[in-house]
Formats: structure tokens, C-alpha cells, sequence
């Protein structure tokens, strides 16, 4: 290693003196210093490949300097100067992290033997580790591109499905007016042809709402954060479904305890989370069912529930029910019309926030949605 920097750290003047004498032809940069002290403010302010130590000098010890020399540059390499040389004071200097010995006196020839060998063991070592974190980088970017390359798959697949589910409706819309227009339709008809149109347009204005939701959700700046409660607007947002409730003759519980904190997030997004839980139990639970909602504190988390007594879920589909516009089969046979986002965009809200989504369900039994929160200083 041309060029290498040394520090030479001895009390004895002539030594230093005599190594640096020793050393610059060579080429080595040589520096020299009498004691640990200043020997340690000279390593904090350059960067040097070997450190010739004298083990005993006045004040600290040459041995206890090379936890502080590695703590700056674990690969700076440390080489011990001493004229009492033990087993004993070898064995506990190589565990410290000493590299090797030069017994005084020693030679010029054993002195370039020490420093050399010591200059190839850094240059090894230092070329042994920029090959590991190339090796580490190869694989953190073989990793990316397959990332990638599966966001891209996503990505149009999304697409394709996205497509399909917003030509669907118009397709079917464009049909029936058709009909009417030419003449298909008598008169007494139209009605029913016309609810069947308005029906699908819901689905359109649906499947929009709920892309538009999504795609707000991948801009964070999109959304304002602030201090929410979770239980408030859990009760404004029930009070929204009434309606419904009545008309399918739903029972709705809500359990929030008093002690419930407030979290920081977007009130839209709470908003939304609760009313694509409510909306998904309502929606599959049939006449005379039961909706319940909870909320409470565990483990530093805030939870939040929504269990219904509606159809379920086949287990062999829970894996999938956060997928895009996936929608269990047992929840088309009931022929109640749906997006297949619902729970994505809950899913994402969740994750946003740093929390978990899970459900539990059985099929005819119905569903429990579950997610954790977790709460500041919790």
C-alpha cells in the first residue's frame, strides 16, 4: 500500500525518530508522538493504516490505547513496541486486537517486515470488506429488481381488472338503452330496464369513489393528520347506516370504553375505515342479523372490531380477501353488488398508520375484522 500513514506512539524519542528515519524512504507517511494522549488526538483527527505502540510509557498504557485506535477505524492496524516481552503480555495484547510484536531492540529489516506484513494485512482486509458489501449490494439489487418487477405484474394486473370492472357496467347500460331505442322495450318495461341502468351507474360511481380513494391513499400528503378519536367518529359514522339497518332489521352494538386515547391520523381515513368495516357487515348480513363494533386498549395497541353474524368467509379465500377486487365466491352468489377494494383501501389505512389488519370467520357463522393501532407512549 503506497503512501500508508503510520503513527508511531513511544515516549523514547530516539525510537521514534529512528523508525521515522527507518520508514520515509520506503515511502510511507510517517507521524510521531511521545505519549497515549496525544497519540489518540492525532488518531480522532486523521486517518492512519498502522500504529506502531510502545506498550510502556508514562500515563496510559500502549495496550489500553487500541480499543480507542479501533473504536475510530477497526481496521487500523496496531503493532506493539516492547522491551519486556511475556507470553502473558503477547496474549492479552492479541486480545485487545494487537496485530503483532517488534521486541526491542529490533532491526531496520524487522521493522519493514512488521510494517509491510501489517499494511497487507489492512489492504486484505479492507479489500475483503468492500467485496462483501458488493456482494451484499448485488443482492440488495437483484431483491429490488425482482420488487419491481412484481409491482410491475400488480400493476397490470390492476390495470386489467380495473378495465374489465369499469367496462362492465357501461357495456351493459349502453345495451339497455339500445334496447329502448330500438324498440325492444314495451313501454310498460321501461321502468325495470331503467332501475336495471341506474343500478349499474351506482356500480360505476362505486368503483370510481373507491379508485379515487385508493389513489389518494398512495400520496400521504393528500391527507391532513391530527389528533382523532376513534370512538367519536365510530359513532358518527354508525349514524350514517341507520337506514339500512332499519331496512334489513340489523341490530348494532358499539363498546368503546371511556379510556379510549387519541391517535394522530387523518380523519378522512378513520372515517373510511370504519365505514368500509360497517358497510361490508351490513351488506352480508341477512335480515334479523346482529353488527357489533369494539374498541379498547391492549398491549399498547388501540383495537378496533367489527363483528357481524352474516355468511363468512371460506378459509381457503381468507388469504385473499385484501387482494384487488377480489371478492369471495359465496359473497356473488348473494348477487349484492360490491368493488372488490373495500378492504385494500382498509388495509392500507391500517398500514399507514403502522398497524395490522386480521379477520376471523366461518362460513355461516360470520366475520370478525380486527385491527391494532398502535398508540403513542403505549
Amino acid at each position: 500500500m503506497s503512501n500508508a500513514k503510520i503513527l508511531v506512539i513511544d515516549d523514547e524519542i530516539g525510537i521514534c525518530e529512528g523508525i521515522q528515519r527507518a520508514l520515509v524512504p520506503e515511502g510511507y507517511c510517517v507521524d510521531i508522538t511521545f505519549d497515549g494522549e496525544a497519540g489518540l488526538q492525532k488518531i480522532r483527527e486523521n486517518s492512519y493504516d498502522l500504529v506502531l505502540i510502545d506498550v510502556m510509557m508514562p500515563g496510559v498504557n500502549g495496550i489500553d490505547l487500541i480499543a480507542s485506535i479501533h473504536a475510530h477505524d477497526p481496521e487500523t492496524v496496531c503493532v506493539m513496541i516492547t522491551g519486556y516481552a511475556t507470553v502473558e503480555l503477547a496474549v492479552r495484547a492479541i486480545k485487545e486486537g494487537a496485530y503483532d510484536f517488534l521486541s526491542k531492540p529490533f532491526s531496520v529489516d524487522d521493522l519493514l517486515l512488521a510494517v509491510a506484513q501489517g499494511i497487507e494485512r489492512r489492504r486484505l482486509s479492507l479489500d475483503a470488506k468492500r467485496a462483501q458489501a458488493a456482494v451484499a449490494e448485488a443482492h440488495r439489487l437483484e431483491e429490488e429488481k425482482n420488487r419491481l418487477e412484481e409491482l410491475d405484474r400488480a400493476k397490470r394486473q390492476f390495470i386489467r381488472l380495473v378495465t374489465h370492472d369499469l367496462q362492465a357496467p357501461v357495456s351493459a347500460i349502453e345495451n339497455y338503452l339500445k334496447l329502448i331505442q330500438q324498440g325492444y322495450v314495451p313501454l310498460e318495461d321501461q321502468p325495470e330496464i331503467i332501475a336495471k341502468c341506474l343500478a349499474r351507474t351506482q356500480e360505476e360511481i362505486d368503483l370510481l369513489a373507491d379508485l379515487l380513494e385508493l389513489g389518494h391513499l398512495e400520496v400521504i400528503e393528500t391527507f391532513k393528520v391530527t389528533e382523532v378519536r376513534l370512538d367519536e367518529i365510530l359513532h358518527a359514522v354508525m349514524d350514517g347506516f341507520q337506514g339500512q339497518m332499519a331496512q334489513k332489521n340489523i341490530q348494532f352494538e358499539i363498546e368503546a370504553g371511556e379510556d379510549i386515547p387519541v391517535v394522530i391520523a387523518a380523519p378522512e381515513q378513520i372515517k373510511s375505515l370504519w365505514r368500509n368495516l360497517i358497510s361490508n357487515a351490513i351488506k352480508y348480513t341477512p335480515e334479523n342479523g346482529r353488527v357489533a363494533a369494539r374498541l379498547y386498549v391492549k398491549g399498547g395497541s388501540l383495537i378496533g372490531e367489527v363483528s357481524d353474524t352474516g355468511i363468512g368467509i371460506p378459509p381457503d379465500e381468507q388469504e385473499r380477501l385484501f387482494s384487488e377486487f377480489f371478492r369471495a365466491k359465496n359473497t356473488k352468489e348473494m348477487d349484492v353488488p360490491g368493488t372488490g377494494l373495500g378492504l385494500v383501501i382498509i388495509k392500507r389505512i391500517v398500514e399507514g398508520m403502522g398497524g395490522e389488519i386480521t379477520v376471523e370467520s366461518e362460513p355461516g357463522c360470520g366475520s370478525t375484522f380486527r385491527f391494532a393501532i398502535p398508540v403513542q407512549g403505549g
